[in-house]
């Protein structure tokens, strides 16, 4: 949850600070790229740490989880430009 929140105002901070309008396609392949690679690396350490996870269950996990943090954040950054927009003119 804090994640969660950490990654929403992240995004409004990131929409607000950068002039002009994100990119934000090119936003969601990068965080998807970055969910896979960390979903990986992550998958392989709990395949030798935990023991009981599979390491398809924890890639898909890994995966899924970092994907949700991107949507969150680039949903920040829709905020963030609202708010450069109604408070920098």
């Amino acid at each position: 949850m804090v994640v969660d929140l950490l990654a929403f105002v992240g995004g409004i901070a990131y929409g607000y600070m950068n002039p002009g309008r994100e990119d934000r396609k090119a936003m969601l392949k990068k965080g998807l790229k970055i969910g896979v690679l960390v979903g990986i690396v992550l998958a392989i350490i709990s395949m030798f740490i935990g023991g009981f996870v599979s390491f398809g269950g924890a890639l898909f996990s890994s995966i899924i989880s970092v994907s949700f943090l991107t949507l969150i954040f680039v949903g920040g950054t829709i905020i963030g430009d609202w708010i450069e927009v109604k408070f920098k003119k």
